[in-house]
Order: structure tokens, then C-alpha cells, then sequence
């Protein structure tokens, strides 16, 4: 048997996809969650940082991306959220939902980014997450709430099979697929890694997040 280069119905392109901007209070969403990596800007005096969600439905084909800016800071790795506010939202509801602690349980959150990001994406697995209104009325865009989650305390099988497996489940290697795709070129392991370079040279993504997006390609074949 011929092998085509034929991949299963269901490729990226195929899902609807929304913006935090685009949405309006009441919209729900199921599915799976990933953290991305964050890379850092400067503001001010000091330096804030900024990574995406994605919340991925695939029964529905339906797609989530959620940018987050929050405070960083550099000496202990960590950022901030202040009560009432998106990111402060965001923790404070799936911290209710998977371990019961009551709501507004802090008056602020400061959270160390990579425990956060490496416990959710390996035990935290289906979530329903809700848009809500947010608390300060300038402000455009609204809020996220997590309304049920599935965990475990055991770490999430990684399988990715093909290049669409792992765009759909690392954010970075999404965002150099993503960049392929408008330029009309292939998106080859080859290729993503040439993209990932560049992105990195760029200042796009961290060093820390360009070797972590190496280390998930080796494990897809160079001609995929």
C-alpha cells in the first residue's frame, strides 16, 4: 500500500475558530486546554508577560484563542493577577472547580508560570469554560470563567502521530504552522523548524520555548 500523504478529516483548518475579542458574555466552550509558553515584554519599568490559551472542541470543530498580558516577574518566575481581573478570574475559577477552594479565595494571585502551565497541561484535560462580563466596565473584552474540569493526577498520555497532532496541542509549533500557512509553504517538520528559528531570532517566542517546541518535533519523522 502507497502511502499518499492522506490525513484523517478533521486538520486545524477545518475549525472554527474565535478570539477573545470576538466573544460575548454567555458563550460556553468544551474541550481541551493548553497553555502555551509565554514570552515577555517590556512595559514601563518593568516587564509583562504574554501567552495563549487554547481550549479545542473537537466534536463541535470549535476553537478558542485566549491571549493573556499579565505582570511578570523575572526573579522568581512569576505573574500576577489582581482581583478582578482576566488572568485573576481565570485562576481563581479552575483553582474552584478542581480543588473546591472558595471563590475569591485570594485577594490577589501570584502564580509561578511554568509549575501553572506544566500542571495544567499534564493533568488538566476536558474543561467547560464560560464568558463573562468583565468586572471593569472599560474594559472591552471579556472574561473566562471555568464552570467543570477534568484532572488527574496522573500525567496526560502524549501521542501526537503527525505535524497537525502537535500543532494542536503546542501553541508554539501552532503559531509556526500558522505562519506556513500564510506564506503558502509546507508545513514539514523541516519547515517548522526553519519557522521556529526564525520566530526565535525575531524574539517571538523565548529560548526556553524554541527548545521545548525542538524537543516535541523529534519525535515526528523529517518527512512528515
Amino acid at each position: 500500500m502507497l502511502d499518499f500523504g492522506i490525513t484523517a478529516q478533521g486538520k486545524m483548518e477545518d475549525y472554527r475558530t474565535k478570539f477573545l475579542n470576538e466573544l460575548v458574555p454567555g458563550e460556553e466552550l468544551s474541550g481541551e486546554i493548553v497553555i502555551g509558553e509565554f514570552k515577555t515584554l517590556p512595559m514601563g519599568k518593568r516587564e509583562v508577560a504574554e501567552f495563549y490559551v487554547v481550549i479545542t472542541d473537537h466534536q463541535n470543530r470549535a476553537k478558542w484563542v485566549c491571549e493573556f498580558t499579565t505582570p511578570y516577574f523575572p526573579e522568581t518566575d512569576n505573574i500576577y493577577g489582581k482581583n478582578g481581573g482576566l488572568f485573576y478570574t481565570f485562576v481563581d475559577s479552575l483553582n474552584h472547580v478542581v480543588n473546591h477552594t472558595s471563590k475569591n479565595l485570594q485577594e490577589n494571585y501570584s502564580v509561578n508560570f511554568n509549575h501553572f502551565r506544566k500542571t495544567v497541561n499534564e493533568h488538566v484535560s476536558h474543561v467547560t469554560v464560560k464568558a463573562v462580563a468583565p468586572v471593569n466596565p472599560d474594559v472591552k473584552s471579556v472574561y473566562l470563567q471555568f464552570i467543570d474540569a477534568q484532572f488527574t493526577t496522573e500525567s496526560k498520555p502524549h501521542t501526537p502521530v503527525s505535524i497537525y497532532d502537535l500543532a494542536e496541542e503546542n501553541p508554539i509549533i501552532l503559531l509556526a504552522y500558522t505562519h506556513l500557512r500564510n506564506k503558502g509553504e509546507r508545513r514539514t517538520v523541516k519547515n517548522i523548524r526553519f519557522e521556529l528559528k526564525t520566530l526565535f531570532d525575531d524574539k517571538i517566542i523565548t529560548e526556553q520555548a524554541y527548545h521545548a517546541a525542538l524537543n516535541e518535533l523529534k519525535i515526528i519523522k523529517d518527512n512528515s
